[in-house]
């Protein structure tokens, strides 16, 4: 099935507001002449959701998993409170899902993000979620650590990741963490590397709730080399076995770079909208 919506006039008259400044840190992503987009061929499955997240998407999430048999690892760090909060609530929150196991992963602290028995649930999981909260805390705690290189091997043995709002923003190479509305004083879209699962993606959030087509558009036309996609709240993309498709009740927009003058090809998906990433690539 391949479905999808003409882009409303909202997102087209966003498309063409003012551009916006950007800033990285970090190192930039080399071009290539050629983009292959690897995310073609991953070889586990990826559901990046938007700003509020619904039992259908943890539904989903532990299907992929495994369903019964699923050993789910639930990373909080994003989430400010979960010192003062503690991490019941997220046992809570994804055991009414069914999964065979559920463990909680959650420091501040990188050398624990290296220890080998911290991340030891990793070893044996078939999926990890990201929850939300602020997207730099991940990065800044688990970007380059043991913790990172056991969720890609994950990934790599065919196991499922995911993560909502700022829990799925880190999972692209590059990540958006600030900028535009988000300050009133300074217009500049601030990027950092991100935890790379999902190669030359950058993924945001929110982006029809919070007006942030044109962020998005912006950074995709700075970095022709990547590609975007924009997922709004009570939504979530799933990337799996070379598809794309769409769970919840708005909309996920996907923003792939094309020759100039248009730069950038927008697509709106809705609920239940499939396409193969072959087509997504070379739609024009």
């Amino acid at each position: 099935m391949f479905s999808k919506l003409a882009v409303p006039i909202v997102l087209l008259v966003s498309a063409l507001a003012a551009p916006v400044a950007y800033v990285r840190l970090g190192s930039a992503p080399a071009k290539s002449e050629h983009q292959q987009w690897a995310i073609k061929s991953l070889p586990g499955a990826v559901v990046l959701a938007g700003g509020i997240f619904t039992d259908p998407m943890g539904e989903e999430f532990v299907r992929l998993a495994g369903g019964t048999n699923a050993r789910l690892v639930l990373i909080p760090t994003a989430y400010g409170p979960t010192e003062e909060e503690g991490v019941e609530q997220f046992y809570e929150l994804w055991g009414k899902f069914k999964p065979a196991k559920i463990s909680v992963l959650h420091t501040r602290e990188r050398a624990k993000a290296n220890d080998p028995e911290f991340v030891a649930p990793l070893r044996d999981a078939t999926g990890v979620w990201f929850l939300g909260g602020v997207q730099s805390r991940l990065t800044d705690v688990y970007s380059g650590t043991l913790l990172h290189d056991e969720v890609r091997r994950l990934v790599e043995r065919g196991g499922a990741v995911g993560g909502n709002c700022a829990g799925a923003m880190p999972l692209g190479e590059t990540m958006i963490v600030g900028g535009d509305e988000d300050d009133e004083d300074d217009d500049a879209v601030v990027l950092r590397p991100g935890l790379g699962i999902i190669p030359k993606m950058v993924a945001d959030s929110h982006v029809l709730e919070r007006n942030r087509l044109e962020r998005l558009r912006g950074v995709i036309e700075e970095h022709p080399d990547h590609f975007g996609i924009g997922i709004d709240s009570s939504t979530a993309v799933v990337i799996e076995h070379g598809q794309l498709r769409v769970v919840g009740k708005s909309y996920v927009t996907t923003i792939v770079p094309v020759e100039k003058p248009e730069g950038v090809h927008f697509d709106v998906w809705h609920q239940g909208s499939k396409v193969t990433l072959d087509d997504l690539f070379d739609a024009r």
